[in-house]
């Protein structure tokens, strides 16, 4: 299989097309001794409709379970007696297959990424047996109630949309899901021109390309479905979930944001430091430190292809639930009335550079980056680049952004209390 096209992003990131579809995106780090490899498949629980909901995730699972060559155990060995790792996520938008191996090792990683993604056996006595597993998986989520209101949170913000599903699936999916199911999805969703091999560490662009190159041999087929464009769902402003086993009430509260591409995202990932980042940040101070409501508050950001997410979790006493919900209310409002001091707003871009500097130290968030870049935009800022638009941003920018997003009727909030008996 030939090289379609090869780019110099910078000194360190380099790209190359093989003539089959697949993108190949390399960052190079001298000064480690290993080298993270991630395969990204543009493809999550975003792609299912409600009657395989769940196959995204479940697919994840299967693939570790044997293969032509390996078997589930020799899967885990592979890496594991080189002292690396091999692991996998599945998410609203993304499937991600990844190792991490000493740069010796580049080449077993990258055969055996391959190997799982493209000689999978998955058999029906293993596809029963993980069934099993996938509904304790579930239920172990049910009795965790942060990740099950986000969970809920998540499916009212997008109603009746996929990227509202549960990544898990239902039960009821989950119980009915044959080998066939999985294979037909993986043919049809799995194809080169949704897939990124990425990899950052002491590597060899080149040389890698060529192990790619000739390990991802059977994947040619483009995928010609429909581009799906996000089309705004309705959501529900507020729902209160109770739930028997808990002592506190649990509440996530949020709006949808934009896509991967908009530059306002880096006014959001300051707005977000500024809410919910950290011991210093105003709701921490202000419901943890001044009122003493929650011991655990904070915001997230959740950007995907054409939309994403801002919110805030927290947990408190069940009589304290509406006068938290109004505390981060008056929050917004500030964000929304009061122009940040230049002082302040200079204190949070250290935070945020700061921790992007720290988190690019690791050959595994820098192989991240690459992925996600590429995947999403196909372009790759560098980290010059990013710091540089940190530093441009004004205090109006945060105003603005926040009139705009942060308005009670875009605010979608759901809640997990203590049954009232």
């Amino acid at each position: 299989m030939a090289v379609l096209k090869s780019i110099s992003i910078n000194n360190d990131v380099k790209k190359t097309i093989l003539e089959n579809g697949i993108r190949v995106v390399t960052e190079r780090m001298p000064f480690v001794r290993s080298v993270s490899v991630g395969a990204w498949v543009f493809v999550g629980s975003g792609n299912e409709t409600s009657a395989n909901n769940g196959i995204s995730h479940f697919l994840e699972h299967m693939l570790f379970k044997g293969t032509k060559h390996r078997t589930a155990k020799e899967i885990a060995q592979s890496l594991e007696s080189l002292g690396g790792g091999i692991n996998a996520s599945t998410g609203k938008e993304i499937s991600l297959y990844n190792a991490h191996v000493l740069d010796e090792n580049i080449d077993v990683a990258v055969d055996v990424l391959a190997d799982i993604l493209q000689n999978s056996n998955l058999a029906n006595d293993d596809l029963e047996l993980e069934k099993h597993v996938i509904l304790a998986e579930i239920n172990h989520a049910k009795e965790d109630p942060e990740e099950l209101l986000l969970d809920h949170f998540y499916q009212n913000l997008f109603h009746d949309h996929p990227l509202g599903y549960f990544i898990y699936g239902t039960p009821e999916n989950v119980s009915n899901f044959q080998s066939s199911d999985l294979k037909n999805f993986m043919d049809y969703e799995y194809s080169a021109n949704r897939m990124v091999i990425a990899a950052a560490g002491n590597i060899d662009h080149n040389r890698f390309v060529d192990m790619v190159n000739n390990a991802f041999y059977k994947y040619n087929y483009l995928h010609k479905g429909p581009v799906k464009n996000f089309e705004s769902p309705p959501k529900i402003d507020r729902s209160v979930f109770e739930l028997e086993s808990l002592h506190q009430g649990h509440i996530c509260t949020g709006v949808r944001t934009f896509g991967f591409n908009d530059e306002r995202k880096y006014v959001l990932i300051l707005l977000d430091v500024l809410l919910g980042g950290g011991m210093s940040s105003r709701l921490f101070q202000n419901i943890r430190e001044k009122y003493g409501f929650a011991y655990n508050v904070y915001s997230f950001t959740d950007i995907m292809s054409q939309t994403g997410v801002f919110g805030i979790y927290m947990a408190c006493a069940k009589d304290k639930i509406e006068k938290s919900i109004e505390l981060i209310n008056r929050e917004f409002a500030k964000l929304r009335t009061e122009t940040i001091k230049d002082s302040d707003l200079e204190m949070i871009k250290s935070q945020v550079k700061g921790n992007i500097l720290l988190g690019l130290e690791s050959s595994s968030r820098r192989m991240r980056k690459a992925g996600e870049s590429e995947i999403y935009s196909g372009r790759h800022n560098t980290v010059d680049t990013i710091i540089e638009k940190i530093n441009k941003i004004k205090p109006v920018q945060l105003t603005e952004l926040a009139n705009e997003l942060f308005q009670i009727s875009n605010f979608c909030t759901t809640i997990l209390t203590p049954c009232k008996n």
